[in-house]
């Protein structure tokens, strides 16, 4: 049930859930949120072969990068999004927790969401055609990782009735699970060279988390959706230096 959970949180996939689901269930689902994004990296690298075939290599790189925004709902773009509206609103903490709630986007969140998606479509270019495929295997497993980890080692920050996150729960279990899925995918891939990128993802993920702890006192589901955009980017930078 909780591979399923994770697969209904992460996608647009239609999934049924037959039982009850508590919010200790979409805690342990998050250990199987590298597998979804293995998942999603194999559609993705299958449908760029597909899209090869008929179009040039940078519109099949912007078809790709199109149907990943599609196939999770935008989600974490969504909350990159709200996070740069609230972090660079120059406002305090409570307040940059309010517009962070603000469904609408502002100039910061539309700005933020550009460049990130750009970044993407820039980067996967950069990426020799016979090694795409691997990239984009591998940065979605990535950003899902990231948030395993934020979740398993950063308090949430929104309290009060109501407030409480499922993210209490997830625990050693699963970011051992999380991590030893994601370390495997790349040394799969890419035998010791996948160190590098490891360490990178590792080292973004920290770094970001202890930035967003520093401004706000810990994460939400915003900057979750923040954390993995981050870390996708990263991890395509750090990929045009090991192709």
């Amino acid at each position: 049930m909780e591979f399923l959970l994770a697969l209904q949180f992460l996608t647009r996939v239609p999934v049924t859930i037959g039982q009850n689901v508590e919010e200790r269930n979409l805690g342990r689902a998050m250990a199987y949120f590298p597998a979804i994004g293995l998942l999603l990296g194999i559609f993705l690298a299958a449908a760029h072969a597909i899209f090869s075939l008929v179009f040039a290599s940078s519109a099949a790189d912007l078809g790709t990068i199109i149907l990943l925004t599609m196939v999770t709902g935008n989600m974490h773009l969504d909350g990159l999004m709200d996070t740069a509206d609230g972090f660079f609103s120059g406002k305090p903490r409570e307040a940059v927790l309010e517009i962070m709630k603000d469904s609408r986007v502002g100039a910061h969140g539309v700005t933020a969401g550009c460049l990130v998606l750009l970044s993407k479509l820039v980067l996967l270019g950069q990426i020799p055609q016979e090694f795409k495929g691997f990239a984009l295997v591998l940065f979605p497993v990535l950003g899902r990782w990231a948030q395993v980890y934020a979740a398993a080692f950063y308090p949430y920050v929104r309290t009060g009735p109501g407030k409480t996150s499922f993210t209490k729960y997830v625990g050693k279990r699963e970011i051992v699970l999380a991590s030893a899925v994601t370390l495997g995918i790349i040394i799969f891939l890419l035998r010791f060279r996948g160190v590098f990128l490891a360490g990178a993802a590792f080292a973004g993920t920290v770094l970001f988390g202890s930035y967003v702890c520093k401004r706000i006192g810990g994460i939400t589901g915003d900057t979750l959706g923040a954390m993995n955009e981050w870390v996708e980017v990263l991890s395509l930078i750090t990929l045009q230096f090991l192709f």
